[in-house]
Formats: structure tokens, sequence, C-alpha cells
């Protein structure tokens, strides 16, 4: 079949078998995933990426006890009018915050935290691997073997600062998702909270984050409802409640994932995983997330980011040929019409819709000189 547009060549299209689209889905799929990781390996290889790093491994790790004594210091300060922000921040000590290029402020003073007192203590450990602690010149019995471990003795009082009670160079920053902006296209929130749906999901828009703990979106496993703020713009939004989809196809704790197994235990992968099936799925359908996802994922995925996503690829593609195979909005196979395409021929998605034959098969152009933009693979 071909027709024409005003001011457009002819299109002849033919007509693809189920496994030739199966294969060229499954290959656009694999140039999506291709692009995610190089867009974290280049973002991981910059100097905002390593500066960042740096700053973490200057931070101390507290126990849940000091971030108690850290939280109720710092509130009782911010309600005294000592300190801006009603909770700390970014907590170091004096010398760490020197290296970091910040000194503290004068008149602040320091939050009381629990540091442990610890010394090297010679064990005897025998073939059941009971260990008792041995003198440095004690003999242990043949059957035993010495070894030497960090012990804590005891616990003395340190003090640190967070960063409101700072001042000097600002601190090194991940990479940071810019929120998209702008329509999505027609149909895709409807047909997005469509497949949440069947999976009995209820699907709700919030004011802001601030109803949602400052995320753009949650999936609530108890109650089965997703939830996504309402001040984003429509794309944002789309992109927000296709993360949340990922979710639910990869994560869901009382279902099997769509790869066959269950999902990983880290957060930091759950979300690479999630966000990466976002974009892929967007991208497939004209929505480009570059500007937030691969932020995104860099971040999530911490130091082994290009390792992280690798491992989530088979089953991100899984996840996302699931959504877009039974997507009920016009997609592509993985090409997209451009914004100056569009521009020039508004009409061509609506066009081309109507123009279509039967769709029960999917169709892919022939012509050399066609806009790149595939209907069918639904």
């Amino acid at each position: 079949m071909a027709y024409r547009q005003v001011g457009m060549p002819v299109m002849t299209y033919k007509r693809l078998t189920p496994e030739q689209a199966t294969e060229q889905l499954a290959e656009r799929i694999a140039v999506a995933q291709d692009r995610i990781e190089s867009a974290v390996a280049a973002l991981q290889s910059g100097q905002q990426w390593r500066d960042y790093l740096a700053l973490q491994s200057s931070l101390h790790a507290y126990s849940a006890n000091n971030v108690w004594l850290l939280t109720t210091q710092h509130h009782d300060a911010w309600e005294k009018g000592v300190v801006s922000t009603p909770w700390p921040i970014c907590v170091a000590g004096f010398q760490a915050w020197r290296r970091l290029g910040r000194s503290v402020d004068k008149g602040q003073r320091g939050y009381q935290i629990l540091a442990p007192i610890r010394h090297r203590q010679r064990m005897a450990v025998d073939a059941d691997g009971t260990s008792r602690p041995v003198g440095v010149k004690e003999s242990v019995a043949s059957d035993e073997r010495v070894e030497t471990r960090e012990v804590i003795g005891g616990w003395r009082v340190e003090h640190c600062w967070d960063v409101a009670q700072t001042s000097g160079d600002p601190l090194p920053e991940p990479p940071h998702p810019s929120m998209l902006r702008g329509a999505a296209p027609a149909g895709l929130w409807d047909a997005i909270s469509a497949q949440l749906q069947d999976r009995g999901y209820a699907v709700r828009l919030v004011p802001s984050a601030d109803g949602l703990d400052g995320a753009n979106g949650r999936v609530t496993w108890a109650s089965r409802l997703v939830e996504v703020r309402a001040d984003m713009d429509e794309a944002a939004r789309c992109k927000s409640l296709l993360h949340e989809l990922g979710h639910a196809l990869l994560h869901d704790p009382e279902l099997r994932s769509v790869s066959g197994v269950l999902g990983p235990a880290g957060r930091g992968a759950r979300e690479v995983e999630a966000e990466s099936v976002a974009c892929i799925v967007a991208d497939a359908h004209g929505l480009a997330t570059d500007d937030y996802s691969f932020p995104y994922v860099s971040t999530w995925a911490g130091e082994d980011g290009i390792e992280v996503v690798r491992a989530s690829a088979s089953r991100v593609a899984a996840a996302a040929k699931e959504i877009i195979t039974r997507s009920t909005v016009p997609h592509s196979a993985g090409g997209r019409a451009t914004d100056l395409q569009l521009a020039i021929h508004p009409e061509q998605e609506q066009l081309s819709i109507a123009a279509s034959p039967r769709r029960d098969r999917p169709l892919e152009p022939t012509s050399t000189r066609h806009i790149d933009f595939v209907l069918g693979l639904s």
C-alpha cells in the first residue's frame, strides 16, 4: 500500500511477520540499552562525578543511634534559630570540612556522637570456629590457629557539624536529572494506567511531591497503589508512571518478575531497572527522557555504574518488550519523528494512523525517503 501527504514522498509499506516484528523490537531495545550504558559511562567519567565520590569518601557512616543523636541536636539548634534547616543534610568532622574547602562558622557548636575505640586483638580459633582472646605472649593449643581481629574496646565522644553550620566552596554533587517539560504522546497516560490496573494497581495523582516524601512517584505494594505528583508537566507525569510500571513488573514482592526470577535486593539496582524500562518505553513512543533518565540511572547505579546497568539488561529488556507490545498507543519500532519533522507536518501521526491498513500485522516502510516513524507492534 502507498499513500501521499501534501509535500511528502510516497511511502510504501511491507508487512512484517510476527517473528520479524519481534526481532526488530528486540534490536531496538538493545540499541536503547546501549545508549543508557554509554550515557552512564560518559557521566561517570567526568570530573563532576569524581568530585562527588571524593565527597562521599570524606563523610562518616553513622549508626542508627548516632543518626538519632545528630537529628535531635540539629533540630534543637534550628528551633533556637542557630541553623537554617530543621534537619541535618550532610554531616562531617572539622578536618573533613577543611579538606572539602569549607570551614565551621564562628559560634557553631559541634554535635556530639559516639565513636568506637578500636584496637587489634589476638584470637585463638579452633577447628570448630570457636574463638577466644589471647595475650601477646600467650601460647595456643596445637589445634588452634591465631588470628588478629579489630575489636571495640569502648566508646568516646566526638563532634561533627552539618553543612548548614559551615561556609566555603560548594559541595560536589552528582549529575542532576532535569525535569521533563511539555506534553506527552496522546493517550500514553491512559495506556500506562490501563496496564497497571490490569495488574491490580490503582493509579492516583497527588498534588505535589510533599505527599510522596519528595519523590515524583511511588508504588505501595500493600495497598496496590501507584501515585504520581500532579504538579509536573504531562511528559514528566507519564515518564514517572512508566517508572512505577517498571517497578510493578520487576519488583512486586508478591509476583515473580517477567524474566522469571526475583528482582535485586538493593534499592539502587531496582531504581536502575525501573528507570531504564521507563527510558526505553518512553523513547519507543517518541518521548525522549535522556536529560532525566541518564543522570538518574548513573546516580543510583553508584560507583559500579556500567556493571549494574549490564547486569539488569535482560530483565529490563523483558519488561520493556512486554509494555511496548501491549501498548495501545502508536509507537515506533525504535526510531521516532524528530521535532523538526513534526513541526513541518504536525498532521503526520494522525494521517498515518487513519491511512494505515489493518494493524493485525505491523508495517515497515521500504522507501529510503520516509520519515522515521513506524506504526505497529501493538
